[in-house]
């Protein structure tokens, strides 16, 4: 307690003189009409300590100044002790007998009663106050090292630095910061009422907020509570808000407010404009209510965001701001956060694009739930075999996604497109034939994440069900900035026929559903489907993309059949032609053969892949799709197989 008593001393030097200078005098003669007069004028003075900020929130009287000041100087256990005792005040505690005798001159307490019923001043401020004469009084939790250092310990008080939230002038921002502005100046001080600030997280509602205060010179305090507060809890965060003469700013842990009963509490206990920054669930309260929306940054200040919050690193040449604006659709924090990453992750070196966005990804911790699966994106272009014009547009897509900022803010194409921002494509085609692994070169191409979707494990018989989990895949999909891979589309829109019965009417329904999500979303969407010819006029004509993955004639199964084994594969006397003229086969096909006959060489003898190999790798393809492989299908190899 020695630096709580070297505190006081320098904080209340003439109060604490003054006291002991009169507890002096009444050990020694008693009570004095004219020296407890005394004292009372020097505990009255106005001063600019905890202590007159106290007197002045909870409008204490004498009776009830007194009770503080004798508490607190016994909480120190140091000045006074036994002299204290003698008059109740051990322990740090006090009894209302006890204030009156010494300083009022009388045991009886009836004058002071209403000081001591619920919710008065001294009910706020101590444990233990009831209108009896010697009941224990002490001072609530935290109240005492208010008065002796100023300072309001409490874990809800928020301990980060405000910097943190430094606020850079988007035009969305100061819009947000205009708007509040002018609410609280038109506010009452004394006004109870909650001001909600809205917007997802990141996209800097704390520090439009603290923006707005500062403009207009007012004192906040920013807090965190968590969604559920005793009553005991409530009570003493509102006694010391009030002691921090400050607006409350207040977030709540795990973004979920459950507690507009707390907030309205609070607003009136406390008596002012409180601050809640939160998500839009926020908007509703009882009391007067007032909303301030902090929107999403446009791709142009987005391009912002990250040539400012890039200055202080240090950026290889091959890093392209514009094409991580169109990529990625990030919030203020999470740039920040992005770029902190990176650097760490990248230790002394200069970061490079792939450094940027792996940082990215490493900083949002997606998280897509159990109805999506990541793909590893391991091809490149050179193992996509197509024709050259859906080459052409896979790439064209890509250039979407890359040159967004130029086309929707450069250009001002963003202005007459309100939604549908999405880049989405169909890849259609029979089984096998790549679009899968054209997915996955997109995924590569850009740098990003994709995740697949079964339509089949989304789509539920119940009503409801289907919307709830392609709501739960975008939301995701949007904090995690992944590109979504819906496979076998056909699970919907198969089902978009005429309506005959209610069956009908909902399937059409999740279709519309699925199609008003890709339209909100801003991302990447990709439907891969066998029966394009399933997807209405009005769905494809919304579509970005369709892209054909038709089945290989005999030019690429050459080709598919050569890009098969990699380089380092030890090839024997291969007849390509004769693979290519026989087999109609899909790239997938391809690849399995290819596959199964490494793995029959390997186990063998030290030999290269062969005809012998492959023809046996054929035989098992076709008991995959219950065929059966005879010896005319066999032809000229069929050798190769009785050697087998």
């Amino acid at each position: 307690m020695k630096w709580q008593v070297t505190v006081m001393y320098e904080r209340y030097e003439k109060l604490f003189g003054a006291l002991h200078e009169y507890l002096g005098a009444f050990s020694e003669r008693g009570w004095n009409e004219n020296e407890a007069e005394r004292f009372l004028r020097v505990l009255e003075e106005d001063g600019d300590t905890p202590f007159d900020t106290m007197r002045n929130v909870f409008d204490c009287g004498r009776f009830e100044a007194c009770a503080v000041v004798l508490a607190a100087f016994a909480a120190s256990g140091n000045l006074h002790v036994d002299l204290l005792s003698r008059f109740g005040c051990g322990n740090a505690s006090v009894t209302p007998e006890a204030v009156s005798a010494i300083f009022f001159g009388c045991s009886d307490i009836m004058p002071f009663y209403d000081s001591l019923s619920e919710g008065a001043a001294l009910d706020r401020l101590f444990d233990g106050t009831k209108p009896c004469a010697n009941v224990q009084m002490s001072l609530k939790r935290g109240i005492a090292s208010y008065l002796f250092t100023g300072a309001l310990y409490d874990p809800c008080f928020s301990v980060s630095d405000p910097g943190e939230n430094a606020y850079i002038p988007l035009e969305s921002a100061e819009h947000a910061v205009r708007e509040l502005t002018a609410i609280i100046a038109g506010l009452e001080p004394a006004q109870p009422s909650v001001i909600c600030v809205a917007g997802e997280k990141g996209v800097g509602r704390h520090a439009v907020t603290y923006r707005a205060m500062e403009t207009l010179n007012r004192r906040y305090i920013p807090v965190v509570l968590p969604a559920k507060m005793t009553a005991e809890q409530a009570e003493e965060l509102c006694t010391k808000l009030l002691l921090s003469e400050s607006v409350p700013v207040i977030s709540f842990y795990g973004e979920d407010i459950d507690s507009e009963e707390l907030v309205e509490r609070i607003a009136d206990e406390v008596g002012m404009s409180i601050i809640i920054c939160g998500n839009e669930d926020t908007v509703g309260f009882g009391t007067e209510s007032y909303t301030v929306r902090v929107g999403l940054p446009t791709l142009e200040e987005q391009l912002i965001l990250w040539q400012t919050m890039s200055r202080e690193y240090s950026l290889a040449t091959d890093v392209d701001l514009a094409e991580l604006t169109g990529e990625f659709e990030l919030t203020p924090a999470a740039v920040k956060k992005a770029l902190r990453c990176a650097s760490l992750l990248a230790g002394s070196r200069t970061l490079t694009m792939g450094d940027i966005k792996n940082g990215c990804y490493r900083s949002f911790g997606a998280d897509m739930g159990s109805k999506a699966v990541r793909i590893n994106s391991v091809f490149d272009w050179d193992d996509l075999v197509l024709p050259a014009h859906s080459k052409e547009l896979l790439q064209a897509a890509c250039d979407q996604v890359r040159l967004r900022h130029k086309v929707f803010d450069g250009w001002g194409f963003g202005r007459k497109m309100p939604y549908g921002k999405s880049v989405s494509m169909i890849f259609t085609g029979s089984p096998g034939t790549g679009k899968t692994m054209a997915a996955q070169i997109v995924a590569k191409e850009l740098g990003m994440d994709i995740y697949r979707i079964s339509l089949a494990n989304v789509v539920s018989k119940y009503i409801g069900e289907t919307e709830k989990n392609l709501n739960e895949i975008f939301d995701n999909a949007k904090q995690s900035h992944v590109i979504l891979f819906f496979d076998e589309a056909d699970a919907l829109f198969s089902r978009r026929t005429e309506v005959k019965d209610s069956n009908d009417k909902y399937s059409n329904m999740e279709a519309a559903f699925l199609l008003q999500k890709i339209e909100e979303f801003s991302g990447v969407v990709i439907l891969a489907t066998n029966l394009v010819q399933n997807f209405d006029e009005a769905f494809k004509r919304r579509m970005r993309f369709i892209i054909d993955f038709p089945f290989p004639d005999a030019d690429r199964r050459r080709e598919l059949w050569k890009r098969a084994f990699p380089k380092k594969a030890p090839l024997g006397n291969i007849d390509f032609e004769f693979l290519v003229s026989h087999y109609e086969l899909s790239g997938s096909n391809i690849r399995n053969i290819a596959l199964h006959s490494a793995f029959l060489a390997a186990s063998g003898t030290e030999e290269p892949i062969g005809m012998k190999h492959i023809m046996a790798a054929l035989r098992n393809e076709y008991a995959k799709s219950g065929k059966a492989f005879t010896r005319a299908e066999a032809g000229e190899y069929y050798s190769c197989l009785t050697e087998n």
